[in-house]
């Protein structure tokens, strides 16, 4: 006899594979409007148009269950143009003077970097600056070549002026006695003698000596205050966190530097998405290295092909083959970093996201297509080396 509980059961499959059914048949038959679809992302007219293209480019090449999976991620891309992004760095600044007590004194105290630089313009430098010119930070509480090179220059300096106060100190105690006994000596002399006013023409010349080292020392130090002991906290400006390797290098360089010093700084991580699992993986190696820091995303990046984000897990499997089939027909070369995200900016695309989005091949146009921006090295001549040699050489 069957009882009620097998009957519900059954039901409940029954109506779970019914609705799988219809909607996979309408996401077939469905048509999305391109326009509309491309409108999303807050793109020039001539940039729209483009987008559109590719799509239609998309769609000659692809089958219909390929293209509408692929149209479905499209769906969920989010492309920060530089007026969302500027919006989105608004939200993150006043949110954090809002969430931070005592904010104000907290900026005061604080820096704001890139999370890197290198000898080039790159993307963290870009976004780095809509986020200082659209919340008005001062650029004195700036530095742009990022947060290694401001810890090194800290310790050079602290070690530079460390030596300056031993001698200084010295310096300064050897002419205080050398006065010392300059006056004693005055009183042995009477006003009138030529003695009386020889000495202490040489006193007044020391007493100005001294004044003017501990005028320099002052100014000194208080440059070195301003621009080094008064700063408690970096805020890093980024982006995007993928696989948050990025974050890591920069922690080990931190981390090397600040090796047997006394520089005490709290770390602070602001950025428009964050991968949770490379958070994770920058908040494990911060442990590991005994380092603090704070990481703030506006947003959540989402893996398109992860369960019940956009398709249900009894299709993922179907859509990961269909993904996998495409790259492999055109030759796209997945990234180490890959965690399909689809993400942009009006700057650049992540190599985080999914290869088909932003990675291009002779049969395949990229949506938003990620600039490398690799070095391309030229040959030398062997005339150009002579050039070189001979110039050396002078």
């Amino acid at each position: 006899m069957i009882d009620k509980l097998s009957i519900l059961k059954f039901w409940e499959t029954l109506n779970k594979k019914l609705k799988n059914f219809l909607r996979k048949k309408n996401i077939i038959s469905k048509t999305i409007n391109l326009n509309k679809l491309v409108s999303n992302w807050d793109l020039y007219p001539d940039k729209q148009k483009e987008k559109i293209e590719i799509l239609k480019n998309w769609k000659s090449q692809l089958n219909k269950d390929e293209y509408n999976v692929i149209l479905e991620i499209c769906k969920k891309f989010n492309y920060y143009s530089e007026r969302l992004t500027s919006e989105v760095y608004k939200n993150i600044y006043i949110e954090k003077s809002l969430s931070i007590k005592d904010f104000e004194d907290f900026t005061t105290h604080s820096l704001f970097l890139p999370l890197r630089k290198k000898e080039r313009i790159e993307s963290a430098v870009s976004m780095f600056s809509s986020f200082i010119y659209t919340n008005k930070i001062d650029v004195n509480r700036t530095h742009v070549n990022g947060p290694a090179d401001y810890l090194k220059k800290f310790k050079s300096s602290t070690e530079y002026y460390v030596n300056f106060i031993e001698n200084y100190d010295k310096e300064d105690k050897e002419l205080r006695n050398t006065i010392e006994v300059l006056k004693l000596e005055l009183n042995n002399y009477p006003k009138g003698q030529k003695i009386y006013s020889k000495v202490k023409k040489r006193i007044g010349k020391l007493q100005k000596r001294q004044n003017k080292k501990e005028l320099f020392a002052q100014k000194l130090l208080e440059d070195f205050h301003r621009n080094y002991l008064s700063i408690k906290n970096l805020i890093l400006i980024d982006d995007f966190i993928g696989t948050g390797e990025s974050v890591i290098k920069v922690l080990k360089e931190i981390n090397k530097i600040l090796s047997g010093s006394s520089i005490n700084i709290n770390l602070f991580l602001w950025v428009i998405e964050a991968n949770e699992s490379g958070i994770n993986s920058i908040k494990d190696k911060a442990k590991e290295l005994e380092i603090e820091i704070d990481i703030s995303a506006y947003k959540s990046s989402i893996d398109v092909l992860e369960e019940d984000i956009i398709f249900p897990s009894d299709d993922i499997n179907n859509v990961k083959e269909i993904i996998k089939d495409i790259n492999k027909r055109n030759k796209l070369k997945q990234s180490t970093y890959c965690k399909n995200h689809a993400i942009a900016s009006y700057v650049n695309a992540p190599n985080n996201n999914l290869t088909l989005l932003s990675e291009e091949s002779a049969t395949w146009s990229a949506l938003f297509l990620r600039d490398k921006r690799n070095e391309i090295k030229r040959n030398v001549s062997s005339s150009e080396l002579k050039d070189t040699l001979q110039f050396l050489r002078q």
